[in-house]
């Protein structure tokens, strides 16, 4: 594959950090995209270009080249923005925390802020047991899984959750979304689709597995996906995300009009930033 974009906006309270500046994403997140009633669900070679580059966003603040490693901590759909022609970034660190690493502990730093927030429906059962838990990697992995879910299913993981303290409880035990929705979609795929469907759901049950140990990292996930993503060629990529965007409804302004422009995209292919 040609390269694709994934991008990590950086925010400017923590001393030696990242400071971007925000483009306009016509594309808003992938929550608009997944509730958007055109959105052709069939289509599945964008929403595999979007998690592979989502889990490439990841993979890169999980393994910044120092000793500070980055968990994002309240991964959703709204998080991930998507621009017009449906490239995934990474935003909103609002509860992210630096981890630093040594050779047997980890500690973490929480800027401005007294508590970790957390969305339940996507927050893993380690961390629903104790918000006092320390942030590790694997915790993004789950909620990685977990937006799968939501893109495969068009549903949100927990219809009704019900009860806040007997719902954390459900998944403390073990409780995941059902998958029937899932099922259902891929009755209406071609084999090729298919197979992209069958790729991304076996990713799904890796990420949101119950024992964090046992969850792929992220430059797995991204190699995986990857790996599928290059069997199918770019042209056809770019056919299904131009019927995407065709189908659905962005508001779109020109290019003159935009105000901002990203400081550096990060390019997944060399794994670095490149000017914007």
């Amino acid at each position: 594959m040609n390269k694709y974009i994934a991008c990590v906006y950086g925010w400017t309270e923590w001393p030696g950090s990242m400071a971007l500046v925000l483009e306009y994403m016509p594309g808003g997140n992938l929550t608009r995209l997944l509730d958007d009633e055109d959105c052709n669900r069939s289509l599945m070679l964008p929403f595999l270009r979007i998690f592979f580059e989502l889990s490439s966003a990841l993979a890169f603040i999980h393994n910044l080249p120092t000793l500070q490693r980055v968990v994002h901590g309240d991964l959703k759909p709204e998080n991930a923005l998507l621009t017009s022609d449906l490239h995934c970034k990474l935003s909103d660190f609002g509860s992210a925390q630096i981890v630093r690493f040594t050779s047997s502990t980890s500690t973490s730093e929480i800027p401005n802020s007294k508590k970790v927030d957390t969305t339940l429906g996507y927050a893993p059962p380690e961390k629903l047991k104790s918000l006092k838990t320390e942030p590790k990697k694997d915790q993004d992995t789950y909620s990685f899984g977990m937006i799968l879910y939501v893109m495969l299913s068009g549903s949100p993981p927990y219809d009704n959750p019900g009860h806040e303290k007997a719902f954390i409880e459900r998944i403390i035990r073990g409780e995941r979304p059902e998958e029937t929705t899932i099922l259902k979609l891929r009755a209406t795929l071609n084999e090729s689709r298919q197979q992209i469907l069958d790729a991304l759901q076996s990713m799904m049950s890796k990420c949101w597995v119950q024992t964090p140990s046992d969850r792929p990292t992220m430059i797995q996930v991204r190699d995986e996906l990857q790996t599928v993503l290059d069997q199918h060629r770019e042209e056809d990529v770019l056919a299904e995300v131009a019927e995407m965007v065709k189908s659905i409804s962005l508001s779109i302004p020109k290019k003159e009009d935009q105000q901002f422009q990203p400081i550096h995209d990060f390019v997944t292919k060399d794994q670095r930033f490149v000017q914007g």
